[in-house]
């Protein structure tokens, strides 16, 4: 009898995709914008593709969007629509990939904690603020590891920010996470198209035409169709507890991508802030919860088997 059971399995399984698909995301920009595209390219790349298959679900009425009305649906564009992309890509121009996975997650979550407490007045508890020392700490040491201070590292701490005020848009107006992602991209789309295709420079009409593809598909198809269907999936079965930490794993994964992909060099200052931040997001955003869930799926041998 196994002691995980189907269900967790599967739950895993889908985490991984998610996972996987999010950190390969920034990996991407980086190597994107260090080969053929530049950062204007990628971000009409991303959203361009993104609002073609999502359209149906952004006209769709309900699911919370008619609560925030035309200005917080503006707001959701700008905080994590085209200009939240171009602004990553931006800085992954003078800053690895898993710089980008370990500041921005962890500059969102610690942006996210303090601004729950200042708007919902949320309780931030001890496993939270540990969490938030741990996470500042982890990103304290990176940014040390890495050397001199770039625009980059400064552009990714203000991205954080701007996904932590998209975040609590949505969580504010209850809007699911396919939803929220079709109004990004629509949004994005008519906002920024002509912006692109009138006054910005562009490499994509002389980049090689495997490079344009193989970008379009990742950031317009594997992120933002493929990684949020596998997230709520991922959810579903492991329960909301599992589900909300995924986010935390991030920076590890990132990192091990950018040293497999782009040949990043990861020293152990890099390894162990990239440790420290996923500790730190995952107390953030579940806390003591998390124990009680991997006791529940892993320590406990009546999970999983049959009843009598």
């Amino acid at each position: 009898m196994s002691i995980i059971s189907r269900n967790t399995v599967s739950g895993l399984a889908w985490a991984v995709v998610a996972i996987t698909i999010w950190s390969g995301s920034l990996v991407m920009l980086r190597l994107g914008v260090t080969t053929s595209l530049n950062v204007y390219d990628l971000t009409v790349l991303r959203f361009g593709v993104a609002a073609v298959i999502l359209a149906p679900s952004a006209l769709r009425r309900g699911s919370g969007a008619s609560r925030v009305g035309l200005f917080g649906l503006l707001a959701m564009v700008l905080a994590f629509g085209a200009p939240y992309v171009m602004l990553i890509a931006l800085a992954m121009e003078s800053a690895p990939a898993s710089l980008a996975g370990t500041v921005n997650p962890g500059s969102m979550a610690i942006a996210s904690v303090l601004l729950g407490w200042i708007v919902f007045g949320d309780k931030i508890g001890v496993a939270r603020f540990a969490g938030l020392i741990v996470t500042t700490i982890g990103i304290v040491m990176f940014t040390e590891a890495g050397g001199a201070i770039t625009t980059g590292h400064l552009i990714l701490l203000g991205t954080g920010s701007m996904w932590a005020c998209y975040a609590l848009i949505v969580r504010h107006a209850a809007i699911p996470a396919l939803k929220a992602t079709a109004i990004i991209a629509v949004g994005s789309a008519v906002l920024y198209l002509p912006v692109y295709f009138l006054a910005l420079p562009k490499q994509i009409f002389t980049a090689p035409l495997a490079d344009v593809l193989v970008q379009a598909g990742f950031q317009g198809v594997l992120v933002s169709v493929v990684a949020i269907f596998a997230f709520n999936r991922s959810a579903e079965l492991l329960g909301a507890t599992a589900g909300a930490t995924l986010p935390a794993l991030i920076p590890a994964v990132t990192l091990g991508l950018s040293v497999f992909i782009l040949g990043e060099t990861a020293g152990a200052g890099e390894i162990t802030s990239a440790v420290l931040v996923t500790l730190g997001l995952a107390l953030i955003l579940v806390g003591k919860s998390l124990l009680i869930w991997l006791s529940n799926h892993f320590l406990r041998p009546e999970i999983g088997r049959p009843h009598p």
